[in-house]
């Protein structure tokens, strides 16, 4: 698994150069910022999986999905870039206002700030600008793109180990054997889980790769495709195990 993630590393790395476009357009900023955070992303997951380091992989790669999730909104659709926007500017109202009011020491330089009270202003009126295209919930840019139930298993599960809550902590440190609890720190993952994540980095890589060189219409969409026809033929070998056995197969499909 590592080593066709590797590959497939390399290969949209290698293509990025003839990713044309226009640096005058936020749309297109946009995008070409989206891809190359997929890129850097699944940079760091190949590097930490390479010295044993394996903790924060799912917690990379919750940030990774959900750059793909806008990618794939903002190709499908411009004017998902309002949404964006709108975001944008939700989160800088939530930021200054406790400033400008005072009393967090960590917000001083927004206190008692004539340019920052006006900034902030400037932010109300342009999300009221944007009331056609308000923010959207993580939900909502999931089901955008058409990606609900991924939002509902994997992402999750992503979720869960980002915002270490009991489950994700059991999980992680907690072993029973018998009526023993032992406390376990660094363990290994287990095969079947890092194969998962690691499956999950394969696939927005690629897709993510696919979609950008489609909407730029570059010179390396025969390569990406060709990419995208070894990655099916990648997943088809290496399913054909479970599909020679049931009992895993069943296993799998409950989630088990």
């Amino acid at each position: 698994m590592l080593e066709f993630l590797s590959y497939a590393f390399a290969e949209a790395y290698k293509h990025l150069t003839e990713v044309k476009f226009d640096k005058g357009s936020p749309l297109h900023r946009t995008i070409v910022s989206l891809y190359a955070t997929i890129i850097e992303q699944t940079q760091d997951a190949i590097v930490l999986h390479r010295s044993g380091q394996h903790v924060t992989l799912d917690i990379i790669l919750r940030a990774t999905l959900e750059a793909f999730v806008e990618l794939e909104n903002l190709c499908s659709d411009d004017t998902y870039l309002n949404h964006m926007k709108a975001s944008f500017h939700e989160q800088w109202i939530k930021l200054a206002q406790h400033g400008v009011a005072g009393g967090n020491p960590f917000l001083q330089g927004f206190e008692n700030n004539p340019e920052a009270a006006a900034l902030l202003a400037q932010h109300r009126v342009d999300l009221d600008a944007l009331s056609l295209t308000p923010p959207l919930s993580v939900y909502e840019r999931f089901c955008r793109a058409g990606m609900e139930d991924i939002y509902r298993s994997v992402y999750n599960s992503l979720c869960n180990e980002t915002h270490n809550n009991i489950r994700a902590l059991t999980n992680r440190h907690l072993r029973v054997e018998g009526e023993n609890l032992e406390l376990v720190i660094f363990d290994q993952p287990e095969a079947e889980g890092l194969a998962s994540t690691l499956s999950s980095f394969i696939g927005i890589l690629v897709r993510g790769s696919s979609i950008i060189h489609d909407y730029f219409g570059t010179d390396a969409r025969a390569v990406i495709n060709a990419l995208v026809d070894e990655h099916q033929a990648f997943i088809n070998h290496y399913e054909e195990p479970m599909q020679q056995e049931p009992a895993l197969v069943e296993k799998n499909e409950t989630g088990g």
